[in-house]
């Protein structure tokens, strides 16, 4: 009934923006400008030293493309709103909210780059405005992994275990998302908060608390699957003598399987417009040099990196970040931007698998401070690097909007971060530990795992020591 008189409606009435979803939609539109999609950040509760002040996608820096700050128009392909393009953007005005972009049930919405997250003018919005409401309005695949498999400017760029591919997948690749595996949607295990009539109470979405704030509902591993799954099998030895290790541990042997990730980054060989552009030798349809944003490095089948990490009692991961203006400076490289928070000493924490990206990028040579660079002509400041190629005048507008002191010397330094690797679940007999006992030289007893990353002094099967 609900989706027929959606298309009736969009039928009757020319769909124009988001006041066409507001007429009957209101409350829903002033709680979305709560959120974290909407608003880039919220109350910090997983940032290490920064719990219940606002912080968030807008502030914090990365090796990938550095920032949001002077470069909105760009990144906004991805934010759930049209217009955001500067710091004049009104995130108080409803009106602004792109609803087709989680809505759309046809597979054929998409925002234009360099709109500030505008769709395609020639785009027919009709048929998509009368579809929102089949299937409960529920996102589907499409709606989510456009964003969040593009993170870092292209597919599976960023976090690796997101590729566009996973939308259509095989449980070879991805046992939960694999349409002949678990075939479920982004949205079974990013949930919003629901009454006990299971109808959504708010539009906040469950997720890691990567970024900022913790909202919506979560799954995690044991809300489907039993402690008691690994009983009587090989594998019990295993996990019965591995208490601190998450289940993605084992479950995610290697990530990018389908599709590579970039793997290292550096920003201070770009700006040569006359260069080739080589392809990679494992993957031809990546590049590994591009004028606007320097070199790159890209792989398959990566090995996770491991750490600790503490973890809070709801369940999400704590972090160490760096913000612009708060833990911007540095005084020793590789600069750590992004690390899960914890050791082996923390009460509660667990070992989880990461991925390692490092990469090089501009810095005060005075003040040790890492900067945010205006790369995209679109935004804020006269200066963009990817219309001047000038690092010195791109960093003046940036440290301009940012208020991060600049000396006006720069120089390029090398970064790390880490990203949590949650996704493309392996078949069980591709399990690390699957085998029990015999399984052991999986992790240990040829150099697979960097075990001083876990506070020991080398890897307990071939002397090493754990204190």
């Amino acid at each position: 009934m609900v989706a027929g008189f959606h298309r009736d409606w969009f039928s009757e009435k020319t769909y124009e923006s988001a006041d066409d979803c507001l007429v009957c939609h209101g409350a829903i539109g002033d709680d979305i400008l709560t959120t974290g999609h909407w608003k880039w950040q919220g109350t910090a509760l997983g940032i290490e030293g920064f719990e219940g002040q606002t912080h968030g996608k807008n502030d914090i820096i990365n090796n990938f493309c550095v920032a949001v700050p002077t470069n909105e128009g760009r990144c906004a392909q991805c934010h759930i709103g049209i217009g955001y393009n500067g710091t004049d953007f009104d995130f108080t005005d409803p009106s602004n909210i792109d609803c087709l972009v989680c809505h759309d049930q046809t597979g054929t919405y998409a925002k234009a780059p360099k709109t500030a997250g505008a769709p395609p003018a020639d785009l027919d919005l009709q048929p998509i405005a009368q579809s929102v409401a089949r299937n409960a309005g529920r996102p589907t695949r499409d709606n989510c992994i456009f964003c969040h498999a593009n993170a870092g400017g292209g597919d599976n760029v960023k976090h690796g275990d997101l590729a566009m591919s996973i939308a259509d997948t095989t449980r070879e690749y991805d046992v939960h998302m694999g349409t002949d595996g678990g075939d479920v949607d982004c949205v079974f295990c990013h949930d919003v908060d629901r009454d006990g009539d299971f109808n959504p109470t708010s539009h906040g979405i469950g997720g890691m608390a990567y970024h900022s704030n913790d909202e919506g509902n979560m799954k995690y591993c044991t809300d489907c699957h039993s402690p008691s799954v690994h009983d009587g099998k090989p594998v019990e030895i295993i996990f019965s003598s591995h208490t601190t290790l998450a289940c993605q541990v084992c479950h995610i042997p290697t990530f990018a399987r389908e599709t590579s990730t970039k793997v290292f980054w550096d920003w201070s060989t770009a700006g040569d417009k006359e260069a080739e552009q080589p392809t990679d030798p494992d993957d031809p349809t990546r590049v590994t040099y591009d004028w606007m944003k320097g070199t790159f490095d890209w792989a398959f089948n990566v090995r996770p990196t491991l750490l600790y990490q503490e973890r809070h009692p709801d369940g999400y991961g704590k972090w160490e970040k760096m913000l612009i203006n708060a833990t911007d400076g540095f005084t020793e490289q590789p600069v750590v931007l992004a690390r899960p928070a914890g050791d082996r000493f923390t009460p509660g924490a667990m070992i989880y698998p990461f991925k390692e990206m490092p990469g090089k990028q501009p810095a005060d040579a005075v003040n040790n401070i890492v900067l945010v660079p205006h790369l995209y002509p679109g935004s804020d400041g006269p200066n963009a690097y990817w219309a001047l190629t000038d690092w010195n005048l791109a960093l003046q507008d940036g440290a301009a909007q940012t208020a991060q002191p600049y000396s006006g010397e720069y120089t390029f330094v090398e970064t790390v971060m880490y990203l949590s690797v949650n996704h493309e679940i392996a078949p069980k007999e591709q399990a690390y530990g699957y085998g029990g006992a015999a399984s052991c030289t999986d992790c240990h007893g040829a150099d697979q795992i960097d075990f001083t990353l876990l506070g020991c002094t080398g890897d307990p099967f071939s002397g090493g020591d754990c204190p």
